[in-house]
């Protein structure tokens, strides 16, 4: 094959930066003012090698209707659990949530990476947030050099 009949080099534009959206966000004002009124109850086992339980989340939507001025009305609500269901602020603040009450209980463990599963619910004006934890744990550094298995990793 002769190098006449090949094409030159084509120069390749890289995707757009930016891209319109549709759609309804939760802003951060609202998600405040829902983990403000947040309750959290965590239950599960420690075993010698991890935390496993879960963390109930209950947000009563009435104590926050009127620094929100909503959700009113069974439609709002279930528009409100839908954004709230697709934001992955509020899985990961759910999830934070639950390992803080985690290391509240255990002040003494080292947590590792946790392991979640979120899940959403609306009963009335509650929006439940279970998550499901998995979480490694260690003796704490100082737990470790009283005992002697101070070990390099």
């Amino acid at each position: 094959m002769s190098p006449n009949l090949l094409k030159p080099p084509v120069r390749v534009r890289p995707g757009a930066l930016l891209r319109p959206r549709e759609g309804v966000a939760l802003g951060p004002r609202a998600e405040e003012e829902l983990f403000r009124v947040a309750e959290v109850l965590t239950e599960g086992r420690l075993d010698q090698s991890a935390f496993f339980g879960s963390a109930l989340i209950t947000i009563d939507l009435e104590k926050v209707a009127p620094q929100l001025r909503g959700p009113e009305g069974e439609a709002e609500r279930r528009r409100l659990f839908d954004v709230v269901t697709g934001s992955v602020r509020v899985r990961l603040r759910a999830m934070r949530l639950a390992l803080a009450d985690v290391a509240r209980r255990h002040p003494d463990k080292r947590l590792g990476t946790a392991t979640t599963e979120t899940r959403f619910r609306l009963d009335g004006s509650l929006l439940l947030l279970d998550v499901d934890l998995e979480v490694p744990v260690d003796l704490s550094s100082l737990q470790r050099k009283s005992t002697g298995r101070d070990s390099v990793r």
